[in-house]
């Protein structure tokens, strides 16, 4: 990742927005609103009023919020106040007490890889 992503200000989702369709990102994304679709981004966070319905794809996950579908990452970080109704699949797992949980845990093999989002894959669906 270049030094340009890591200084780019992350994409906010507030809570009043309601997002229905894909959401692709090559940075950061902070979702405090509702998107029933998949996500796909380097770096997510699920905030406490964040409600995610779809599937979910990214290099780092932390959840505040709900999630209902499969969460795949390398970091995933199930907060507290987080409700999880999914399979997560992951390299590295954190589940803070209090934190709701359904689903089935799988550790990602070290030949699996995320397929991270690339430019051309970014373009199409800004179009």
């Amino acid at each position: 990742m270049s030094n340009n992503k890591n200084n780019a200000t992350p994409s906010l989702i507030s809570a009043d927005v309601r997002l229905t369709g894909s959401l692709i990102s090559q940075g950061e994304v902070q979702l405090d609103g509702r998107i029933e679709g998949d996500i796909k981004a380097e770096v997510l966070l699920i905030g406490s009023l964040g409600h995610v319905e779809g599937s979910v794809e990214a290099s780092e996950v932390t959840i505040r919020g709900h999630v209902s579908g499969s969460i795949r990452a390398k970091k995933v970080a199930i907060e507290s106040s987080a409700q999880v109704q999914g399979d997560v699949f992951h390299n590295t797992l954190s589940i803070a007490a209090g934190a709701q949980m359904e689903g089935q845990i799988k550790q990602l093999n070290q030949q699996e890889t995320l397929s991270l989002v690339s430019n051309d894959e970014a373009l199409v669906a800004e179009s």
